[in-house]
């Protein structure tokens, strides 16, 4: 009997309707454990028969398997999804292909019971579709208790990148007494002290008076007591039986346990028969509830467990291929049996890391470096080189990772095995870098192509002298970059590795085109087209974020348009967060030079208020935000500069310090206090010229000789044609060569000087025109100081209101249409509410998706989620 429960269901209708008519939604429900959550889901479904229903369900075990509820629901979905999950296809694979089915009109649902317990492959999958979800007939609906989801845990990570206007929260609270009294039809219980006792949560209810009692001393006031009292009733070999499958979270195979348990079958039923087990939905046997399972497993003894573990585990690997490596590793570590750990641990991280859960094959590597002490040392080596790249690729880099990497290292030394040894410094050099400790992480990349640079061609050595290729190109020592990733390809030349000529081709191209040589674009698109052709996403996202960085700084405006969009749209497909916001600080950093001021803070704003994103993938919007409050005037200019100028220090990387060093220059001359500029001047003028790009040696020159510093100019470094026709003496050429570029901030900074009253109004007039109030401030008090008429310099009285487009260009009416898109209104739907014609909006439509590099309404969704700021809102 199903109580109190009207409202769910009716909000759980109203999400399905919504389905039916393509506005699909995710659906949180929430509750203490025991609560009803099950019920409630069960009884929405059995009404629904119209709706295809698919139900995945995560177990408990001490490392949850990895994709478990997904294959569950790709098995009931339809044959090809069923193929890839009996495959064990990976999440690369399987997501697609569950998305391509879902995306028929037809109403659908996923139920994902106890994500709390969900490996984070699951939580990978919750994601990947409640991004696309608004345009799918498809409710989501995610189970969990509330009382373990604290603000700690993954699955909070997930719910908070969820939409929130494509979310509903289910809250399913206690039954009052009025239900309780009306669950109550013995009268056995006094009601005051069964609410007492169970606080209206229904399982504890249904546990109590399945067997009632007229002693009231008797009744239970927690739920291991009262599983305690049933089990007691049992028959002894009933108790054995439950007790026995208390050690297997999720299902019971008892074909399985009739190995260690003859009459297991005649077990089980009588246990069914009891209420004590139950057949789920797909006939599975499993508790009735997990809390029934739990505290069945807190009554056995520390022996007891092991032994019943030991048991399981001997018919398990007799036939493993039935089950998932994890769960062997599960009661091979509740036996404590070493041997089987350190055999089937690596195996369950494979199968993790294959299927993309990398958590997951990190924790099944830390369990089996609980017995490293009993691994012969090339496997404790592997152990620790595999767990320190899964660890640190997925939960953190730290010393615990890095002391794993030195620990394979030292075991790889007194194997003899150089080629490991190699390999594991390149891998310490990465992480050291990730940390900042630059000198730290060359002296181990050299160390690394010491010891591979002499041996034969291998993998090894080729990653190896990429790697400080790589290195050379980060520092701005380009020549040594491209001479490095050179050896790189003619070390790979007979090895099959199309990500070392990836990696090495984005290097060398990357140090070419900062050199001014054009022809590393070839090198780059090469790179690019080998990273796509097999699937080495982050390659990509590397060639994507180098161009794109190249094209901004090189006043390349079309192609970092292109660049930019296809770049934030290929990422943001592959779901590559971290890289994405990295473009968009791009993004951010292109506007600044188009003196979109306002565009460019909102931009740098939204990639900065994520609180999941690393240093190095911040640092360009907070580079940006501080030179956007500089050149408007804000007053949190300062504040912003330090910071970014405090993290940039941290990466040891030019590229990061050198804007920000020209950017106090700048803010120096702005301010009237050029002596401020000295120590920044004097940090980089000895050796700058060699390790930066001539657009960046040309500003700095620029800013450096406004605050009266005349450096000499070093003889290897060319300029640009504006700053070299500054420097020459014209500076209203130089402004017109800026403006052509579309760079107006720096075309009005050439003319704020100027020697004539023509040349300085014009400055004035385009540092106005783009609100830089600090440079229109300093050409006025040049042109006053000069004795020029001041009608032509007149400032405008309060905040100015200059006309603000849109970053990607959308048309008001665009932004009011996509608007309506993310809302999941379809294109009659627009058409009707705007009255305008169905073929007018879809022309609209085609011009939005071509502005956001969109190829479908997923797409564009996915945009919007990633970056906020293109709604307006």
């Amino acid at each position: 009997m199903l109580l109190e429960r009207d409202n769910e269901l009716t909000t759980l209708q109203h999400c399905l309707d919504k389905a039916k008519n393509g506005r699909g939604s995710v659906v949180l429900v929430s509750g203490e454990a025991g609560v009803g959550k099950t019920s409630l889901l069960r009884e929405f479904a059995d009404k629904h028969g119209e709706a295809r229903i698919c139900w995945g369900m995560c177990d408990a075990l001490y490392t949850p398997q990895t994709l478990g509820p997904i294959y569950d629901i790709a098995i009931a979905l339809c044959e090809k999804t069923r193929a890839l999950a009996e495959s064990g296809a990976n999440s690369a694979a399987l997501f697609p292909a569950l998305l391509s089915e879902l995306s028929k009109p037809v109403p659908q649902i996923l139920v994902i019971e106890d994500i709390h317990w969900a490996d984070y492959a699951t939580l990978d999958f919750v994601k990947y579709i409640a991004r696309r979800i608004p345009v799918l007939n498809t409710v989501l609906i995610a189970s969990f208790r509330d009382d373990e989801v604290d603000h700690t845990h993954p699955v909070q990570t997930v719910f908070g990148d969820l939409q929130s206007r494509h979310i509903t929260r289910i809250k399913i609270s206690p039954l009052s007494q009025s239900a309780v009294e009306t669950l109550n039809t013995s009268a056995v219980y006094d009601i005051n002290h069964l609410m007492k006792v169970t606080g209206g949560n229904p399982f504890f209810l249904s546990e109590l008076l399945a067997f009632p009692s007229e002693d009231m001393r008797s009744v239970p006031i927690s739920i291991k007591e009262t599983v305690n009292a049933r089990l007691n009733r049992l028959k002894e070999a009933e108790r054995e039986f439950v007790e026995f499958v208390s050690i297997i979270p999720g299902t019971v195979d008892l074909e399985i346990v009739e190995h260690c348990m003859p009459d297991a079958g005649n077990l089980a039923m009588a246990c069914l028969s009891k209420n004590i087990l139950k057949l789920d939905a797909d006939g599975a046997l499993r508790f009735r509830h997990e809390l029934a399972r739990l505290a069945t497993l807190s009554r056995l003894s520390s022996g007891k467990l092991r032994r019943l573990h030991e048991a399981l585990l001997s018919q398990l690997v007799k036939e493993p291929e039935k089950k998932f490596a994890s769960q062997i590793v599960h009661h091979a570590e509740g036996a404590g049996d070493a041997k089987a750990v350190l055999k089937y641990a690596p195996a369950a991280a494979d199968q993790a890391a294959t299927a993309g859960s990398h958590r997951e094959a990190a924790a099944h590597l830390a369990t089996a470096l609980k017995f490293v002490d009993d691994a012969e040392p090339e496997q404790a080596a592997f152990l620790y080189e595999k767990w320190a790249y899964e660890a640190g690729l997925s939960l953190r880099i730290d010393e615990d990772v890095i002391e794993a990497r030195r620990h394979a290292i030292t075991l790889w030394r007194a194997l003899g095995r150089t080629e490991k040894v190699g390999d594991n410094l390149r891998w310490l050099s990465r992480l050291l870098w990730y940390q900042g400790e630059a000198v730290q992480a060359n002296r181990y990349a050299d160390e690394a192509v010491r010891i591979l640079e002499d041996g034969s061609p291998s993998r090894e050595k080729a990653l190896a002298l990429s790697l400080r290729s790589q290195i050379h190109m980060l520092n701005g020592r380009m020549n040594d970059a491209i001479l490095w990733g050179q050896k790189a390809l003619e070390a790979a030349s007979n090895i099959d590795g199309p990500d070392i000529q990836a990696h090495a081709l984005n290097n060398i191209g990357t140090a070419k085109i900062f050199l001014g040589d054009r022809r590393g674009l070839d090198d780059l698109e090469r790179s690019l087209s080998l990273a796509k052709a097999h699937d080495l996403h982050e390659d990509a996202a590397r060639v994507y974020t180098n161009l794109a960085e190249y094209a901004v700084e090189f006043m390349e405006f079309e192609l970092a348009e292109r660049v930019l969009n296809e770049g934030i749209a290929f990422d943001t497909k592959h779901d590559l967060d971290s890289w994405t916001f990295y473009l968009v600080g791009r993004l951010a950093q292109l506007r600044l030079e188009e003196g979109r001021f306002e565009e460019a803070v909102s931009i740098a704003e939204s990639v900065l208020s994520r609180k999941d994103q690393t240093l190095l993938m911040r640092l360009p919007a907070q580079i940006v935000l501080a030179k956007a409050q500089l050149r408007i005037g804000d007053d949190n200019a300062q504040h912003s500069l330090d910071e970014a100028f405090e993290r940039a220090l941290q990466t040891d990387e030019i590229q990061y310090i050198a804007p920000l060093r020209i950017a106090y220059i700048e803010q120096a001359w702005l301010n009237n206090r050029y002596d401020d500029a000295a120590a920044h001047i004097d940090a980089m003028a000895p050796d700058f010229a060699a390790t930066v790009s001539e657009w960046l040696y040309g500003e700095f020159l620029f800013w450096s000789s406004k605050c009266g510093c005349a450096i000499p100019r070093a003889s290897e470094q060319t300029l640009p044609a504006p700053y070299a026709t500054y420097f020459e003496g014209n500076a209203p050429e130089a402004s017109t060569m800026f403006l052509d570029l579309g760079a107006p901030y720096l075309a009005a900074a050439m003319l704020s000087e100027g020697k004539t009253e023509e040349s300085l109004i014009d400055g004035f007039a385009l540092s106005k025109k783009i609100q830089a109030a600090p440079l229109m401030m300093k050409t006025r008090t040049a042109a006053l100081n000069a004795g020029f008429d001041a009608k032509h310099f007149k400032t405008q009285r309060g905040p100015y209101n200059a006309a603000r487009s849109h970053p990607l260009g959308l048309t008001k009416k665009e932004q009011e249409i996509l608007a309506m898109i993310v809302d999941g209104a379809n294109n009659q739907e627009i058409a009707d509410q705007l009255s305008r014609s169905k073929r007018t909006i879809e022309h609209h439509i085609s011009s939005i998706f071509s502005k956001l590099n969109a190829s479908n309404r997923i797409d564009v969704l996915l945009r919007v989620q990633n970056e906020p700021w293109i709604l307006g809102r």
